[in-house]
């Protein structure tokens, strides 16, 4: 069973089911916006944009000493079993997680980085040099509500998930979490200042961020997520 296997997987990323070796992505931009109908309808395509993602299989076997079965010690085996299953669920993490830190090299759908620069519509940029701060993550949130989509509409982003690694999970618990302003102010009046991000956004802290500074911040509310997870079959046990 894989019920006592926490992973958070599910909570970045999209899960598209895949029935052959590479699916093509042709749909990614933006959809046509709303206009007044006159006389007939005027359909319109999103760009077209073309991405692939070529499907890997992946495998865990663990031996068992004959001498272990003979010797009914099947309570234990099963224990290591279960830790397969948590290895199995993990491993879905480390893939889905792994892709926010190579996004800063790896291109997105459109040919750059997927945090970067992006010149369709209005350029805009998805990445911060900052530290992570009341005052960064305020920022960011603003720039992101501040997107639009690749026909310059107003893209409606609006965050509610910051995933940091584990060096950064003590301050992003104060920052979540406070009652007041968490930065470091000037006067005693801001020092008294309500936290405007508490409760803001739900804390996702993995150990699969390999940069101890790396903070990201994540809409993943629309169907379509930053993330997509393309599953050609769910996992298979099989005793041999």
């Amino acid at each position: 069973t894989f019920s006592d296997s926490p992973a958070q997987w599910d909570k970045v990323a999209t899960t598209i089911p895949s029935e052959r070796d590479t699916e093509q992505y042709a749909w990614l931009g933006a959809l046509p916006g709303m206009r007044e109908f006159r006389d007939e309808r005027q359909p319109g395509d999103p760009k077209p944009y073309a991405y692939a993602i070529q499907n890997k299989t992946w495998e865990s076997t663990l031996s068992v000493d004959r001498a272990a079965l003979e010797d009914d010690q099947y309570g234990q085996i099963a224990l290591r079993i279960r830790q397969m299953a948590r290895v199995a669920k993990s491993h879905l993490d480390s893939i889905v997680f792994g892709l926010l830190g190579t996004g800063f090299v790896a291109p997105g759908y459109d040919g750059v980085p997927f945090f970067g620069v992006h010149t369709q519509g209005t350029p805009q940029s998805n990445r911060s040099g900052d530290a992570l701060s009341a005052a960064s993550l305020q920022s960011a949130i603003t720039a992101m509500m501040r997107f639009t989509d690749d026909q310059g509409r107003p893209a409606g982003t609006m965050p509610n998930v910051l995933v940091v690694p584990p060096e950064l999970y003590w301050e992003a618990t104060v920052l979540l979490t406070s009652a007041l302003y968490p930065d470091l102010v000037t006067t005693a009046s801001q020092d008294l200042a309500a936290n405007p991000l508490r409760g803001m956004l739900t804390l996702l802290t993995t150990p699969y961020l390999t940069s101890p500074t790396a903070w990201f911040l994540l809409d993943t509310s629309r169907v379509i997520r930053a993330i997509v997870l393309q599953m050609r079959k769910e996992f298979e046990f099989d005793a041999l």
